[in-house]
């Protein structure tokens, strides 16, 4: 490896591990200025880190399954809700404990997904469209299910292992690993880039961009499924919602995933996703112990997403104007040697 490939490796790798060490730093000294505490203090905040982190870093994953392509599904959130509501509950009543639950909900979420990628595939109905449509029927059929109870997740000892960090950060990494080589190292990842490039070149290639739509949607389920799980023994209990409620799954994880688009170019799709949920989580977690309202926090990550996308949509202008600055001064400089 020559000094330049090695330069250009440090210079990615700062990139990519500095957003999360730098956000996190921040937050640090702020929290203490503050309240006197650091951001984690104690393992109750490492747990509740691991957690949320778990089920944000699979939902932003999901998303980027779709979205590069151009599909943006909105029936995630109700996957997701099917998903666990079904396979828990047949878990718990079979007896089966926490491993039970997550490979149950994974099985229905791995369905649910494939039957949306094959109506899109065969309706071409737009995404958008497809996805609340599937979204609506999702959410009535796991509200009339079970009693429309939901699933309950309370002091069962049980789903003990499911909030064990040690098992979550198993879970983060095989699903890191699997994504990886899904995503980086097999035919169906660089179809998935080759698609992304130009649907049409992909297909005249002798790519079937059909069957690859229907895994992509596919494995958007399955992930789906995991961060249900997680999440759900969270905060106790998953209660089915109506009327595009899960939506919220979705829009509230965009900040993610075009982080971790945008962190991607210093790595990959994989690492990118990873470090951009470990800055948010920790931003979030930060300003939690600032002890601001839920309104303000709102306000600030979603202030920052704008500044993020006001960043990307300009990006190209932005380039344009650092190289048009330095041929500027590079030209002041060679005027000023010739003066001399």
């Amino acid at each position: 490896m020559n000094k330049s490939a090695l330069r250009l490796n440090i210079k990615n790798a700062i990139c990519s591990f500095g957003v999360p060490v730098g956000i996190y730093l921040i937050m640090e000294i702020i929290s203490r200025a503050v309240t006197g505490a650091g951001v984690i203090n104690n393992m109750a905040d490492m747990k509740n880190l691991a957690r949320t982190f778990a089920s944000l870093f699979c939902i932003a994953l999901a998303l980027s399954c779709n979205l590069p392509a151009g599909r943006m599904d909105f029936s995630l959130g109700s996957q997701m809700i099917l998903a666990v509501i079904f396979g828990g509950n047949i878990a718990l009543s079979l007896g089966i404990g926490g491993i039970g639950v997550l490979f149950f909900s994974i099985i229905f979420g791995v369905i649910a997904g494939f039957i949306v990628g094959v109506a899109f595939v065969k309706t071409r109905i737009i995404p958008m469209i497809l996805g609340m449509g599937m979204a609506l029927i999702y959410e009535c059929i796991s509200f009339s299910a079970f009693g429309s109870k939901g699933l309950q997740t309370f002091g069962n000892n049980k789903l003990a292992i499911l909030s064990d960090v040690s098992f979550i950060c198993f879970v983060v990494l095989l699903v890191t690993l699997v994504m990886g080589y899904l995503f980086l190292m097999s035919p169906f990842g660089y179809n998935r880039k080759a698609i992304q490039g130009n649907q049409r070149i992909a297909m005249n290639s002798g790519i079937n961009i059909f069957s690859n739509c229907v895994i992509c949607y596919t494995i958007a389920g399955g992930l789906v499924a995991i961060a249900g799980v997680f999440d759900t023994v969270f905060k106790g209990n998953l209660a089915p919602v109506l009327g595009m409620a899960s939506r919220a799954t979705v829009m509230g994880n965009m900040f993610a995933v075009m982080l971790g688009m945008t962190l991607a170019r210093f790595s990959n799709s994989v690492v990118g996703i990873l470090m951009a949920v470990l800055s948010i989580k920790i931003l979030t977690l930060g300003l939690s112990k600032l002890a601001l309202d839920n309104s303000i926090q709102t306000i600030i990550i979603y202030f920052l997403f704008l500044i993020l996308m006001i960043y990307r949509m300009n990006e190209s202008e932005i380039k344009a104007w650092k190289k048009k600055k330095l041929r500027i001064a590079e030209a002041k400089r060679i005027r000023a040697k010739m003066a001399e």
